[in-house]
């Protein structure tokens, strides 16, 4: 049977008004069936149009990344704390949940990186070959968010351990993502540049968030290579269906690259919101963000950030639990009607001065499977 793998919201916790001493409620199971992985990679360190992820990074893809010469803990990646979260996806691309790599950095101190997806499991002890490349490129730039910002995704694609099962819960296909950035000029590329492309799924221009494509994204390493001659860039102008049972599923093949994925989105605008309208209405913005999230529950810290230059007296914000069940908030006053729930600001923390945030923070324990929050306003009072 195929597994879906759902990219959901994983932010650490900060300081201290933004409650991270509370723990989820027990006592509540989860089926949970997909692999939880984060998204939110607001770029690739160490990736370089002229030499690609190459040895100049200590990355190797002729030999296996357990191994000394495949990933180097002298210098590249390993050295710095960018180059370590772009090992971290890398290694979550690649390697299959339930594996781990441990690697020290130039001074000996070990780190220990997670496995997820699967993609090619075999870069663990042995060489990343084209098909291993192609899918770890296609990996990691789709898990691209050049905001910042995390938000919830579901990924589908042809390898088997991935599959083209959808859910009800994402439906906006966003788009599908392909290419080489091992090294650039691959299948017969430009050879000054890496091959990092994209292009437009069915709904990727609905619901859009920031640092994902359709919103005007900034700094991104891939093009949309279909965006001329009047196709408007759509993966269904130029790409090869997913098959049956699933053909509206996803793109199995594009321009040639056979080891694409394709991302979806859920309905909603997820777990970032910029309020509409004029004055300091449209200056508020807010972002909800998980930690401690088990199988049982998860808490979450909600920042509420005054990007005006005008003070905001007080603010509210509406959220949805979806199917888990709010069970303790603190940090603002809270009204419930089934699972959306009202904040709003109060005491010290009500008011905002230009550039400043408030936070509040709470906790939910999922009833059947896990469900993701979706803010759903945020508004100046």
């Amino acid at each position: 049977m195929k597994k879906n793998l759902v990219l959901t919201m994983a932010l650490s916790c900060g300081g201290l008004l933004e409650g991270c001493s509370e723990p989820p409620e027990s006592g509540v199971s989860s089926d949970q069936a997909a692999i939880d992985s984060t998204n939110g990679l607001s770029s690739i360190n160490g990736l370089s149009s002229i030499n690609g992820l190459s040895s100049i990074n200590g990355l190797s893809s002729i030999n296996g990344l357990s191994s000394i010469n495949g990933l180097s803990s002298i210098n590249g990646l390993m050295t710095t704390a960018d180059g370590r979260t772009t090992t971290a996806y890398l290694v979550r691309c690649a390697l299959p949940a339930g594996t781990s790599l441990v690697k020290q950095d130039q001074n000996g101190t070990s780190y220990t990186f997670q496995g997820a997806l699967g993609f090619a499991p075999e870069w663990q002890t042995g060489p990343c070959n084209q098909q291993c490349q192609e899918y770890v490129s296609a990996c990691m730039i789709a898990h691209i968010n050049t905001a910042g910002s995390h938000v919830p995704l579901w990924l589908v694609a042809q390898k088997p351990s991935v599959g083209w099962s959808l859910s009800a819960d994402y439906p906006n296909q966003e788009g599908t993502f392909f290419g080489n950035i091992f090294a650039p000029g691959a299948h017969g590329g430009d050879p000054s540049k890496i091959q990092a492309f994209y292009c437009n799924g069915k709904s990727y221009d609905v619901d859009v968030v920031p640092g994902r494509i359709g919103a005007n994204q900034v700094g991104a390493p891939y093009v949309n290579p279909f965006g001329k001659n009047g196709t408007g860039g759509y993966c269904s102008d130029a790409c090869t269906p997913s098959d049956t049972p699933n053909p509206d599923s996803g793109f199995k093949a594009c321009n040639g690259w056979n080891y694409t994925v394709t991302t979806y989105r859920q309905a909603a605008t997820g777990g970032t919101i910029t309020a509409a309208g004029t004055g300091t209405a449209a200056a508020l913005s807010a972002t909800i963000s998980k930690y401690n999230e088990t199988s049982r529950g998860y808490c979450a810290n909600v920042n509420v950030k005054n990007n005006g230059s005008k003070t905001i007296p007080s603010w509210s914000v509406v959220y949805d639990t979806g199917s888990a069940a709010e069970s303790r908030h603190w940090f603002s006053s809270s009204t419930t009607a089934g699972s959306r729930h009202t904040a709003n600001g109060s005491g010290g923390l009500a008011q905002i001065p230009p550039g400043g945030t408030r936070s509040f923070g709470y906790c939910a324990n999922y009833g059947s499977a896990p469900a993701a929050p979706v803010i759903k306003s945020v508004a100046a009072m």
